[in-house]
């Protein structure tokens, strides 16, 4: 139960949400691997527990930000649960496996279910635990992801610690595991690869301008929001913004003329390309949309938010269509979002698919001001651009505002919940990635090959 312990807080350590020490996570889980290396099956999920539940705790201590403490505790205990099942499932596929592929077990599990729960409907909405996102810091290791999604990147952290508990067990023991010892050797090479692939920032660099304008401490008062994003634009004017990104406002509506003109003359006043938030109203009902607005002051196009939540529709707004318009510019091919649609790693891939080459998100981490929530958000950003190699912009009324690189570095990111202006130099990528391709081809196969793992298992005589 000590070593579970020991697991659950490095675990949560490792999550970006409180503490964002994510070098933890590679190996977090050796002590409670260990622990269930020496205990029969049936007493896997007990001895998991508390491990499962500090480490849903250090990923959803927003939660009860959400839903009310009564509710957020639960839900954490709950996820707390589903992690110690998930430990208990990847130590049985490994007993199921030959010994040569033993520390594949986890992986494979850990991927699988992980998988499985985001694209679960509603529930799928809210999972923001995933072991991919502990490494939003570290762009080496996030290269694996253009290949296999985040997913892939899950397993092969869940791979290290497999292979370094079935080390120490074997040292325990005065023997070589030499499986384990090819697994590390494997790790090694993927990270290395992954630095290696990492091209330096070319000569020609968009300069993008984000920021936090904290407009919800402004309430319902949409022209002092409007005057907020004006006056920190124009903070950004002396150092030359090709494209701004403001937050999600929902600013009044798309088409009225005299917020139009504002805008349209203040992406004029600068020369640059401007994305704001803004309510379009159609027959089909009220968008929160992304509109982006040329150098010249005329509107490009727009983008309906596609990921709505569940507060967005009880204010009356409906989900955008799953069209994905892009606009070529002279930066660059440009794509649209709105928030939470960088969560889902689909909405970034098809609009990369059709030709997006830097994307744009207004967005609104606002839950009660709490300021765990924001990185775990900030860490999909990172995921989606590194995923699709595609430069990400992000403004927000609260939270983290970011600019990304196609290979995940950082070149701009505000404090948590802070006004800020900032630029972010980033650039423009022409590859394509096999996950922007071919999409989920990782995680369904690791789902298959779990399957019917369990599915062939039969029971050893006793």
């Amino acid at each position: 139960m000590l070593l579970s312990l020991c697991s659950g807080v490095l675990m949560g350590l490792a999550q970006p949400a409180l503490f964002d020490m994510g070098w933890l996570a590679w190996i977090g889980l050796v002590p409670i691997l260990i622990a269930l290396a020496s205990r029969p099956t049936r007493f896997h999920l007990w001895i998991a527990l508390p491990c499962g539940i500090l480490w849903s705790l250090g990923a959803h201590a927003w939660y009860p930000a959400m839903f009310g403490w009564a509710g957020g505790m639960l839900l954490i205990v709950a996820v707390g649960f589903l992690d110690a099942a998930l430990l208990q499932a990847g130590m049985a596929l490994a007993s199921r496996l030959p010994s040569a592929v033993q520390t594949l077990g986890l992986p494979l599990a850990l991927t699988a279910l992980e998988f499985v729960r985001t694209v679960i409907p509603v529930i799928g909405d809210w999972w923001f635990e995933a072991l991919a996102k502990t490494q939003w810091r570290f762009p080496s290791a996030l290269q694996i992801v253009t290949l296999t999604g985040s997913p892939g990147l899950s397993f092969v952290i869940a791979l290290t610690n497999a292979a370094l508990a079935t080390l120490l067990v074997a040292a325990w023991q005065k023997r070589i595991a030499w499986p384990a010892v090819l697994s590390l050797g494997s790790v090694a090479l993927v990270l290395a690869c992954g630095w290696w692939v990492m091209a330096p920032s070319p000569a020609e660099t968009v300069q993008i301008g984000v920021m936090v304008d904290l407009a919800n401490q402004l309430g319902s008062e949409q022209q002092a929001v409007l005057e907020r994003d004006i006056a920190l634009t124009r903070m950004l004017a002396p150092q030359q913004p090709q494209l701004v990104v403001w937050p999600e406002n929902e600013l009044a509506t798309a088409d009225d003329p005299a917020l139009r003109l504002v805008i349209g003359q203040l992406a004029q006043a600068l020369n640059a390309f401007l994305v704001a938030d803004m309510i379009w109203t159609t027959p089909a009902g009220r968008y929160d949309t992304a509109v982006l607005f040329g150098p010249d002051g005329v509107e490009v196009g727009r983008q309906a938010k596609i990921n709505v939540t569940g507060d967005e529709r009880a204010q009356g707004f409906v989900a955008g269509q799953r069209r994905f318009p892009v606009y070529p510019t002279t930066l660059g091919t440009i794509g649209l979002g709105v928030c939470y649609d960088r969560h889902t790693p689909d909405i970034t891939r098809q609009l990369t698919r059709a030709g997006a080459r830097i994307v744009a998100m207004p967005a609104d981490d606002d839950f009660a001001a709490n300021p765990w929530f924001p990185r775990a958000h900030a860490a999909d950003t990172v995921l989606r651009a590194v995923e699709n190699r595609v430069a990400f912009a992000v403004s927000t009324t609260s939270g983290i505002a970011l600019v990304v690189d196609p290979y995940g570095r950082i070149t701009a990111e505000s404090g948590v919940n802070q006004t800020t202006v900032l630029i972010g130099e980033t650039f423009v990528s022409a590859e394509y990635t096999l996950y922007t391709l071919a999409g989920d081809w990782f995680e369904w196969l690791s789902v298959s090959i779990a399957g019917i793992l369990i599915l062939a298992w039969r029971p050893r005589p006793s």
